[in-house]
């Protein structure tokens, strides 16, 4: 179904956040100030009738037949030990079509980076959660950061199982990692940050089993299924925590505080952050139904305060009406220390606050709040094998980034031409390494392919390529069914371009199969031209000089321009490349040069840094008859199979043109 995005102006249905009445909520409070929100997205309808099975259900966020595991995690943060002792009791359901005699848990922080004092989570016990408790056998592999609990009897599909582990983890100093205790007491910075920090439950799938993939430090190696979570954190009475979820109920019990959140609906996992210096700013979002929350430090003021707010409701207003409903009762934007720009948990996402040293602060806020807000619908709502298929969630985030900048900075002119393009033409060119985006981490490092690069700079460009070819409007509804049909599932590529090709009504495979999987750009060359004087024909053969290191044929439209004596221009035309690739144009002056124009959305391998063209003067000239070129009958039958090879092999789509 192909579906237009009209231009017209309409009531905001989005995420327009509004300062509470009340300055005291459940014992917390809130600065009051007036949030202004940037309507530039109203240019876009996003109002359309059902377009997927579930989108009646996805949109009034009614998920009580998702049937899944149970988790309630109950911590005592220590700040003197900088350590959380805490209980997981997992009420476990097997949703796999296999028995389970054991189910493994990752234990990350022990591969968390650190200055001196390494993370570390100490398994103590399991036991069965029945009355009287059953003491459960349990391996602990520290070199992986794995524990597997083993059941007492066989976990046949569809049944649960229930059992408590207890455990005690110890925060990495330092900050520059997803669990961490950093800052001072005595300038009024330091932060506490539960991420990743408890005992995660492995997935199982089709295609590895149990994932049990160690703590990496490339990418975000996190993979987990949803589940519902009730979250209970103590804590000393003056620290203000952020957490995933509403806070329910609020316990004071001499000097600790006891806070029990829960997010209503199944999340991937949970963390905290937690600190006395905390400054907290709170919207609620009467339609949405959602309360934003801002936590940073005194000294990050300057910066957050207003200006923080805003970035928020415009990412979550873009957002909102474009990709559904964010369906939970909480958001919170908390600043961290780390080594990253930011990392994004269900309901709560970080941000770094080397922001405030950034030599653009505002910029660099606005992109990274933007940026780990996106992740609430790609990554929670549609969940990844961060191992196996991480530039995904990446990708397409990076890329919903950069729309977000140009709705609402288009003077920034992020799409002209897009920002990843240079370095896509020249990565080979400077590095000679592959980079097939469509791989692993653990692919990544054997073949020697950047992932931060793949993930956040070739993932996006390319999408922004395919947007170039199906529209921004059909490009906007294809993520938009994406998210429909994979809420609260696990995504592949394979979903994200059937999801395009629904609402395109084409077939995609040419553009996927080669932009996703060959590991190097085309590399262009002009193998012969000759111009016919009999005819006013010039025959171009174009050839891809990489197309044998790569699996797949490309195809994408270029520019090509043939001039005449004295520089006269006598043609002019985008054209279909597709892999080598011969074309016969009438020229009625016999051509003096032949000119592919790398414009915008073009994607080659440079062969040169200061050349964004391929250009030939080497034009053979015939009078109707074949050339006396040694060989020259061999190459016009070989031209011929190829020719052929090529009608045969590439899928034909209303995006290719026949030459």
């Amino acid at each position: 179904m192909k579906i237009t995005m009209k231009s017209k102006y309409k009531s905001l249905t989005g995420l327009i956040f509004i300062v509470l009445n009340t300055s005291i909520l459940l014992g917390l409070t809130f600065s009051s100030n007036e949030i202004h929100i940037d309507k530039s997205y109203e240019k876009y309808d996003f109002t359309v009738e059902p377009i997927t099975s579930n989108y009646e259900e996805y949109i009034k966020g009614n998920f009580s037949d998702y049937e899944c595991s149970n988790y309630t995690l109950s911590v005592f943060l220590n700040e003197n030990t900088s350590s959380v002792v805490g209980n997981l009791t997992a009420d476990y359901y097997n949703d796999d079509p296999v028995n389970f005699t054991q189910i493994p848990f990752h234990i990350y922080p022990s591969g968390m980076q650190y200055n001196t004092r390494p993370g570390d989570i100490d398994i103590l016990n399991v036991t069965t959660s029945e009355d009287p408790n059953q003491e459960l056998e349990f391996e602990v592999l520290s070199d992986i950061q794995l524990m597997w609990v083993n059941l007492t009897s066989e976990l046949e599909p569809g049944n649960r199982t229930s059992f408590i582990i207890s455990f005690n983890t110890t925060l990495t100093d330092g900050g520059i990692d997803r669990a961490s205790d950093h800052g001072w007491d005595h300038n009024n910075s330091r932060i506490f940050k539960f991420g990743s920090a408890y005992p995660m439950p492995c997935v199982y799938d089709e295609y590895d089993g149990w994932n049990i993939d160690p703590y990496l430090s490339i990418g975000d190696p996190f993979y987990f299924d949803m589940a519902y979570y009730d979250l209970i954190i103590n804590v000393p009475n003056s620290m203000t925590v952020a957490a995933t979820g509403e806070l329910v109920e609020k316990i004071t019990i001499g000097n600790r505080t006891i806070n029990h959140y829960n997010p209503r609906l199944p999340v991937r996992e949970v963390t905290f952050s937690a600190s006395r210096y905390f400054e907290v700013e709170s919207y609620f979002s009467a339609d949405a139904n959602v309360t934003v929350s801002l936590y940073y430090l005194n000294k990050s003021s300057w910066l957050w305060h207003n200006f923080a707010v805003d970035v928020v409701g415009n990412a979550g207003s873009l957002y909102y009406v474009a990709f559904g409903n964010y369906t939970y009762p909480t958001l919170n934007i908390v600043q961290e220390y780390t080594m990253f720009g930011g990392m994004e948990y269900p309901c709560q996402v970080y941000i770094s606050e080397a922001a405030d040293r950034h030599s653009d602060p505002w910029w660099y806020l606005e992109t990274i709040i933007a940026h780990e807000v996106a992740h609430q619908w790609f990554y929670n709502l549609v969940g990844v094998d961060e191992v196996d298929w991480g530039f995904l969630d990446e990708g397409v985030v990076c890329w919903v980034t950069d729309w977000y900048k140009d709705v609402f900075h288009p003077d920034w002119n992020i799409f002209e031409p897009y920002w990843g393009l240079s370095r896509l033409r020249h990565y080979s060119l400077d590095y000679g390494l592959p980079n097939k985006i469509n791989q692993s981490v653990y692919e990544c490092i054997d073949s020697g392919s950047n992932y931060w690069y793949i993930a956040y700079t070739k993932a996006p460009t390319i999408l922004e390529k395919l947007r170039t070819i199906i529209g921004l409007d059909n490009f906007i509804y294809g993520l938009r069914y994406f998210t429909h049909e994979n809420f609260f599932e696990i995504a592949q590529l394979i979903d994200l371009q059937q999801a395009f090709e629904t609402i395109s009504g084409e077939t995609l495979d040419w553009f996927f199969l080669p932009w996703f999987n060959d590991p190097y750009l085309p590399k262009y060359n002009f193998t012969s031209v000759l111009y016919n004087t009999q005819s006013k024909t010039v025959n171009i053969t174009i050839e891809d000089v990489n197309e044998n290191l790569n699996p797949y044929s490309y195809s994408q439209q270029i520019p090509i321009t043939i001039y005449s004596s004295g520089s006269t221009l006598e043609f002019s035309e985008f054209k279909w490349i597709n892999g080598t690739t011969s074309l016969i144009i009438p020229i009625q002056k016999k051509p003096v040069r032949v000119v592919l124009n790398y414009t915008d959305n073009v994607l080659v391998q440079f062969s040169d840094h200061d050349l964004n063209y391929l250009e030939t003067t080497d034009i053979i000239v015939i009078n109707g008859q074949q050339p006396n070129i040694p060989s020259f009958n061999v190459i016009i039958i070989l031209l011929a199979f190829s020719t052929l090879g090529i009608i045969f092999m590439t899928k034909k789509s209303k995006y290719q043109i026949n030459n």
